[in-house]
């Protein structure tokens, strides 16, 4: 069996193989940081499918050094009670489970807690946009006493280690980063001085937890800021928390300025952390634990199995798939539904406030309501469309026991994920069409090709049940010309179904726009994007956002806001104050549902719709 599924000990603590749920946040817990019964089930879930050890997500030590308000709490003894059941829970599902303590620093926001939140030096931070105030003595003297009461507090909820957060551009690693620790007394200045106060506050929380659980560090590899924390200091860190006392150490990367490396999107590269780690090995005599897009069981399963890191820590992977352990663990490569890392039901949800979900996995985040189970009678089912919304639809039918039929006009599978993956640095949304089609085969689901345009075109097919799933399509503007020859829509762009010349006018700044910006713009076209609001890419998220805008600047795209387009020409388009001559007009102005056959075949098979 692979060395993935053996045992390792950090410190006393043996785990039955070499997987880690990551610490990512989940925004599942109740306001104020009390535990609930959809966060032990959360967790609970994972426990259930091979987990080695969970760890919680960062838990905040001081009501101002909270970064959610949906996050867990250790900071008084009333959270010891809710974090003692699900820690128990836990245990009884089968796996062991870590507090991530941890204060946020000059990444806490007044507006979440209330309270003006401290840092090592008075710099915001751009993404939170606040306003923290430098630390006084009295203030590290403090935050050290409560790192210390949070150890005692975890001991006490039956937490089988500590992990002190020492990554991301919180507390602790902004003191240690030169990009935010900008102090001229002994706690800033050199790596020592940087190092003082977090290599304190882990010699309080080692003191506590001697000879009761083990305490490791998650750290940053590298900030990925010019003038951020670098590995070869890193280095220097673990070294010294080694000899501290600690245990094990977990590898992640950047920080909120640098944030895509902390949440890594498509852009950046599966197993960008595997060197670093390679080489820590090489430097420390504890067990090392990576993270970073590892959405690829044969690379998981090499890290280990090459001696790259001692442990694996999987954060989005387990919410896109509770499973994947198990699946790895059986050999079941093809059946795994991986992160597509496209962020936007996880992390964008959980900084809007929310509680996680995945674009993925509808399971996530409601994971005791939404089980699939058997069905007390066998039915027909008829799905119209074979994008992803029709193809779960007819997977989780399927093993409810249903006879399943999906149909749609083309005589392919995947609806638009084609489309979807064909910009630059988007193909990863190719892992759930492929996830897609293996459940569609080996479930053994019916495909009819055939255009649905009313109820009689499915009656053949004698159905108890209708599932539409028919998609949505471009809208096309009233604009006058929009008829021109010139003019094409997006999609068609981005399947390569038309061809533009060397100048382009794109109508519309949203996902879709910015988007065939980024993948005519890679092919040399000269891109103009036409928006009617102040800004373009109103929805796309906070870890993606600055990769875009970097990218389209690179790329020289040209933005025109508040820009409202009176008439489509053959030279270009006309604005209400100028003309931007173009070869071609790129439509992208949003989509209306694909909803015509809807009411007739309500009207006609009225019992059987769903």
């Amino acid at each position: 069996m692979s060395k993935l599924f053996s045992p390792i000990k950090i410190g006393q603590l043996e785990l039955k193989n070499r997987f880690m749920m990551a610490p990512m946040e989940n925004g599942l817990a109740d306001m104020g940081g009390e535990v609930n019964e959809r966060i032990i089930d959360f967790f609970v879930e994972r426990a259930k499918n091979e987990v080695s050890i969970i760890i919680t997500g960062s838990v905040g030590i001081s009501p101002e050094g909270r970064g959610l308000p949906t996050q867990l709490s250790i900071y008084d003894d009333k959270f010891i009670p809710g974090l003692k059941r699900m820690n128990d829970a836990i245990h009884k599902a089968g796996a062991k489970v870590g507090a991530q303590i941890y204060h946020a620093g000059r990444q806490a926001s007044e507006a979440v807690t209330g309270i003006q939140p401290i840092a090592p030096s008075a710099i915001p931070c751009e993404i939170v946009g606040n306003n923290p105030r430098e630390m006084t003595k009295d203030d590290i003297l403090e935050i050290k006493e409560k790192f210390k009461k949070a150890a005692e507090r975890s001991i006490e909820a039956n937490f089988d280690l500590v992990e002190v957060h020492f990554a991301h551009g919180y507390l602790l690693h902004s003191f240690l980063s030169p990009h935010s620790n900008k102090r001229i007394d002994e706690y800033g200045g050199s790596l020592e001085n940087r190092m003082r106060f977090p290599m304190e506050v882990l010699k309080e929380v080692l003191d506590v937890c001697r000879g009761n659980v083990p305490v490791i560090i998650r750290i940053s590899a590298d900030e990925y800021l010019e003038d951020g924390l670098k590995f070869e200091e890193v280095k220097t860190i673990c070294k010294k928390a080694v000899e501290a006392g600690v245990e094990a150490i977990s590898l992640t990367a950047g920080s909120y300025d640098a944030v895509e490396y902390t949440i890594q999107p498509m852009f950046i590269k599966q197993g960008f952390l595997i060197p670093f780690s390679e080489e820590l090995k090489k430097e420390v005599n504890v067990p090392i634990i990576v993270a970073g897009r590892l959405n690829s069981a044969e690379l998981i399963n090499s890290i280990v199995e090459e001696d790259k890191a001692d442990m694996i820590a999987i954060g989005r992977g387990l919410i896109a798939d509770e499973s994947l352990i198990v699946k790895m663990k059986e050999n079941d490569y093809q059946d795994i539904r991986y992160c597509v890392a496209c962020n936007q039901g996880c992390i964008d949800k959980v900084f809007l406030g929310q509680g996680v979900n995945c674009l993925v996995n509808a399971r996530a985040g409601f994971d005791k309501e939404r089980k699939i189970e058997k069905a007390a009678q066998a039915k027909n089912v008829v799905i119209i469309g074979a994008g992803p919304a029709g193809l779960e639809a007819a997977r989780v039918s399927r093993l409810r026991g249903h006879n399943v039929t999906i149909i749609d006009k083309a005589n392919k599978i995947g609806g638009k994920m084609e489309t979807l993956s064909m910009p630059p640095e988007k193909a990863t949304f190719l892992f759930f069409r492929d996830y897609l089609y293996n459940q569609f085969i080996r479930l053994g689901i019916n495909f009819v090709q055939k255009d649905v345009e009313s109820a009689k075109d499915i009656k053949d097919l004698t159905p108890d049940a209708v599932i539409i799933a028919t998609g949505a399509s471009q809208t096309v503007p009233p604009i006058k010309g929009i008829d021109s020859k010139n003019v094409v829509m997006a999609e068609d762009v981005l399947n390569g179904n038309v061809e533009v010349g060397s100048t382009v006018a794109i109508i519309g700044g949203g996902l879709v726009g910015t988007e065939t910006s980024k993948f005519l713009a890679n092919k040399g076209v000269k891109v103009h994007i036409v928006e009617m609001a102040d800004t373009i890419a109103k929805d796309i998220g906070a870890t993606f956002i600055g990769h875009l805008f970097k990218t389209l600047n690179e790329k020289g795209v040209e933005q025109h806001l508040n820009a409202k387009v009176n008439e489509i020409t053959e030279q270009g388009i006309i604005l209400e104050d100028r003309e931007i001559k173009a070869d071609n007009a790129v439509i992208a102005a949003g989509y209306k549902t694909n909803d015509s056959i809807v009411e007739d075949i309500k009207k006609t098979l009225k019992k059987f719709i769903l």
